[in-house]
């Protein structure tokens, strides 16, 4: 993941919401979903997860992968992951490079733009502040591109463990203002997702969103927690009121 980056001021007052996704895992919601099966990724629900609200969005709303971009957020990224390698490695045991790749979350971004010919941009972040906001900001630059007509964010969060807390530590010791921020106490298998597909201001029959809006809570599901909440508002009105299963991967 790269550090996150101070993006100017966008003179866009607002963008488009084509699609909208969420999905919770281990959780203890009403609403949880059983974990996707994504083939080449084991043990964590990072990925499954990322793809899952990824793919709903895109099959949601089906466009030109050549003319798409994506931005993932985490704070931590696949923390679940990135313990099972260093478990193994410090047990001595034979080390398993699927595991590293795993842990970064380029890997199911890569895997994303295969299965849906994504070929824009793609960008993973890491951020203290509120990650919807900067991704928001990023969509809004990105769409300055002619040559781009919409941009996929998501964020994903692996709740509990120890490497989690550990973190969670760190940056409050090193950055006071984020001191209150709780420390998730769920299982380091649960793990939430949201995803919006956006698009410029102004597209026909699309709900609009603020680019940058004021941050409200930090619950406990989360940094993602602002991003879940735009997620979960458009995505009653962008999905119909049927049962949504998880999606199915095409290589199944």
């Amino acid at each position: 993941m790269t550090d996150s980056v101070v993006l100017p001021a966008s003179p866009s007052p607002s963008l488009s919401v084509l699609a909208a996704a969420i999905a919770t895992h281990g959780t203890g919601r009403d609403d949880d979903i059983a974990l996707p099966k994504l083939p080449g990724f084991v043990e964590s629900a990072f990925s499954p997860l990322a793809y899952e609200v990824a793919a709903r969005c895109l099959t949601a709303c089906p466009g030109d992968g050549d003319r798409t971009a994506v931005a993932l957020v985490s704070l931590a990224g696949d923390t679940t992951t990135a313990d099972l390698a260093s478990s193994r490695m410090v047990s001595g045991r034979v080390h398993n490079p699927l595991l590293f790749m795993q842990a970064t979350a380029n890997s199911v971004l890569g895997h994303m733009s295969r299965e849906f010919g994504i070929t824009g941009q793609m960008f993973s972040l890491s951020t203290l502040a509120d990650p919807l906001n900067e991704l928001l900001a990023m969509a809004d630059l990105l769409l300055e591109d002619p040559e781009l007509d919409r941009v996929l964010v998501l964020g994903v969060e692996l709740e509990g463990g120890e490497r989690v807390a550990a973190v969670h530590r760190e940056l409050a010791a090193e950055y006071a203002e984020y001191s209150a921020r709780p420390v998730p106490v769920l299982p380091a298998s649960a793990g939430l997702a949201a995803a919006v597909l956006l698009g410029r201001s102004g597209d026909s029959g699309a709900s609009q969103v603020p680019v940058r809006p004021t941050a409200t809570t930090t619950g406990q599901l989360g940094s993602i927690q602002t991003l879940f909440e735009l997620a979960a508002t458009h995505t009653k009105t962008t999905e119909t009121t049927e049962t949504r299963e998880p999606h199915t991967h095409a290589h199944q």
